[in-house]
């Protein structure tokens, strides 16, 4: 059966046409290419093309793939790639992100003006003026729980790569929040 393969078995059984396979690989890890895809594009129907996309790279490649890494991280290189050249495609178009519930949690005063719908607008549009690496290296390290190492691999940069987009993703988000929170506008 191929639910007791490996993910490389699987993947070469997909490159040489097993389409039952290749699903069964797909079924495997579509939820974490979604999940990954839907924080970074911040909208169902793109984050669900994206991840098709992704899949579909992952078929017409699968020949590729050597093994030096495992699949899923070969994977996820696959999907940050396919997230940043989306948003360079798409860079003027706002999309959202549901964190509400982290921003309520960080201040307690957001509760007392804003309903959950404005503090998550403004959240979204203060995570959209992000680089676009930055962002990404954030979800991956805050929504993805990956490892400074994995988001490294994911993203073909050094670990002290990662760590520098992470620090000044948070510092360039609060520096864009600050203003907002002293008017007690989240």
């Amino acid at each position: 059966m191929s639910g007791e393969r490996t993910d490389a078995e699987l993947l070469a059984l997909g490159a040489a046409g097993d389409q039952e396979a290749f699903w069964a690989l797909v079924k495997r890890h579509e939820g974490r290419v979604l999940n990954l895809a839907l924080r970074f594009t911040r909208d169902r129907q793109d984050a669900e093309e994206l991840a098709q996309d992704v899949f579909f790279k992952v078929w017409r490649h699968a020949r590729s793939f050597r093994g030096e890494s495992s699949f899923g991280t070969w994977l996820y290189r696959v999907a940050v790639n396919a997230c940043l050249n989306f948003k360079q495609r798409m860079k003027a178009r706002p999309s959202p992100l549901p964190l509400a519930d982290d921003l309520e949690a960080s201040n307690p005063r957001a509760a007392d003006g804003l309903d959950a719908d404005e503090r998550e607008t403004r959240l979204k549009s203060a995570l959209d003026a992000l680089p676009a690496r930055q962002r990404l290296a954030l979800v991956l390290a805050s929504f993805e729980d990956k490892s400074y190492e994995e988001i490294a691999e994911a993203m073909e940069v050094s670990v002290a790569a990662v760590e520098s987009l992470i620090f000044r993703a948070r510092r360039n988000l609060a520096a864009i929040l600050r203003p907002l929170r002293e008017k007690g506008e989240i």
